[in-house]
């Protein structure tokens, strides 16, 4: 017997409509797992192991914190301006003047200046840059961030003659003696000016090169993980360092304790990082993450 004709056109519509949203939870499907891939904070041991690769690499604990509860609710640099530029600067603050900024500071060798004396103050810092870092590793940017915008003031003040400052002069420097202190590590290579051809730096030998062979490899990996009392971390956290990332307690759902290696050859160093989840992100807990073995990783 013959189907009637609404029926077979109910019965085409219905296997459309199956299709299409089959097909669509598919797409949704893909589209989600490439995105978690690639979003590192979905995944608390990545989040774990780029925090200490990227110590380990280049030395770099100040870019570190971007996977850290410092940078969860606002942007690094929003941070170090408040607690750190914008005091200083501040302090040149007069009925005429907001701050130190302002260009009624500037002296006769600012206002010249053009370049140079940026570029020679960047030099001066450097050494200092390093000694904070070889001797304090960056898990207490209190420190680094005190000490170096503090010695960065004075100093500029001595080579320029003058008192003004800004937050991006503050950032030129630090910025700039971070690369450096990395490039130390890695080495450099002979790089070209591409409209002149003038080479603008030479190849060096780097500590990693010197220490492991031309050929190193550094590699990091998870080792094991392990849940944490939740409700007795929350209970040693500082509130007001919470508040300062702009984060409470009760945002905090899970932590996590990351073993996490470090190896070259026959060198290797091991490091606990402490990761925490809000919402579906995870964050680094940097000031329960002893960092310190990596910055002597090629001693």
């Amino acid at each position: 017997m013959a189907k009637n004709k609404s029926e077979k056109e109910f019965n085409f519509k219905l296997y459309a409509v199956i299709v299409f949203f089959g097909v669509l939870a598919a797409l949704v499907a893909i589209v989600y797992t490439t995105f978690t891939s690639r979003y590192t904070a979905f995944h608390p041991e990545e989040v774990a192991k780029t925090y200490v690769d990227t110590i380990v690499q280049t030395g770099d604990g100040y870019n570190a914190y971007k996977n850290s509860l410092l940078s969860k609710s606002r942007k690094y640099g929003d941070f170090i301006r408040e607690y750190y530029m914008y005091p200083l600067i501040e302090k040149g603050a007069t009925d005429e003047a907001e701050g130190y900024n302002d260009d009624s500071y500037k002296g006769e060798k600012t206002l010249g200046d053009d370049g140079s004396l940026q570029g020679q103050l960047i030099d001066t810092m450097y050494p200092y840059y390093e000694e904070l870092v070889n001797e304090n590793g960056w898990d207490d940017y209190d420190l680094i961030f005190t000490s170096y915008f503090d010695k960065l003031t004075e100093e500029r003040k001595a080579l320029f003659g003058d008192d003004y400052m800004t937050d991006e002069i503050m950032f030129t420097a630090l910025e700039a003696n971070v690369r450096t202190y990395g490039e130390k590590l890695t080495g450099t290579e002979d790089e070209f000016d591409e409209n002149t051809g003038m080479q603008t730096s030479f190849k060096t030998v780097g500590v990693y090169e010197n220490a492991f062979g031309e050929d190193y490899r550094i590699v990091t990996g998870v080792k094991s993980e392990n849940d944490l009392d939740l409700e007795l971390y929350l209970s040693q956290l500082d509130e007001k360092t919470l508040e300062s990332y702009k984060i409470a307690k009760e945002d905090i759902s899970a932590v996590k304790e990351f073993n996490v290696s470090v190896s070259c050859g026959e060198k290797e160093a091991v490091v606990n990082v402490v990761a925490v989840q809000i919402g579906r992100s995870w964050y680094v807990d940097s000031a329960e993450t002893d960092t310190a073995e990596l910055y002597k990783f090629a001693k």
